[in-house]
């Protein structure tokens, strides 16, 4: 089973509201990181794409020709596309992503993966819907083995729409080599400063964000051969 659709996958949607201005720094690494010196001429897809900032972002400093964005809160969707304006980008309220085979040359998703209810299928999705030599980028930090990790589960579902899953780097890691890819990882390091919110549930202390960033949350690339 895949998620289902949902009007807001956080059932505070103030929350969502904020997530440009706290994950900007952290797209920003994986925009830096990636491998493709250009998008001209490719089609980009971000997996899980909340209210669509990612790809607006991302087209700023890397054109592409198409982008899509798909997620299963219809009210994000709805944002998503007010905000796009001119750029050639559609977003999409959809759990599946059967209409893009071999569509996708590039894709991504920012902490999404923990909350695919079936992992193997969209690794099965991801694989068919990119193209020969395609890469998927997903960073992550909620899974099992980060030692917060049991903490934020709980706070994260006591506010999600959607089922939390508890996977582990290596279950991931074997899921998508079985899906046909070849899987490469490395640490986040956020190579930068990083402000230190007052009364911060998720980081109480300030080694657990320093750790955070350069240990336990992880960039994947998962490529098609």
């Amino acid at each position: 089973m895949t998620s289902k659709i949902v009007d807001t996958w956080l059932t505070n949607s103030k929350e969502e509201n904020s997530m440009f201005d706290d994950h900007y720094p952290l797209w920003q690494v994986m925009i830096d990181r990636m491998a493709e010196k250009s998008l001209e001429g490719k089609t980009v897809l971000d997996f899980g794409c909340n209210q669509g900032g990612f790809l607006r972002v991302l087209y700023q400093q890397k054109p592409f020709q198409k982008g899509i964005g798909v997620d299963v809160a219809r009210q994000a969707i709805e944002i998503a596309n007010r905000n796009k304006g001119n750029l050639p980008i559609d977003y999409e309220a959809r759990n599946d992503l059967e209409p893009f085979k071999a569509a996708i040359q590039v894709a991504f998703s920012h902490e999404v993966l923990y909350l695919v209810q079936d992992l193997k299928r969209h690794t099965q999705e991801m694989f068919t819907c990119l193209q020969s030599q395609g890469v998927y980028y997903a960073a992550l930090g909620c899974h099992s083995d980060n030692p917060l990790w049991a903490t934020w589960k709980k706070m994260i579902e006591a506010e999600s729409n959607l089922e939390v899953q508890n996977y582990s780097l290596n279950f991931i890691a074997d899921t998508f080599r079985e899906a046909g890819f070849s899987v490469f990882a490395q640490k986040f390091m956020l190579n930068d400063f990083m402000l230190m919110k007052e009364n911060n549930t998720y980081f109480p202390n300030v080694i657990d964000s320093l750790n955070y960033y350069w240990d336990y949350k992880i960039l994947w690339k998962f490529v098609k051969p």
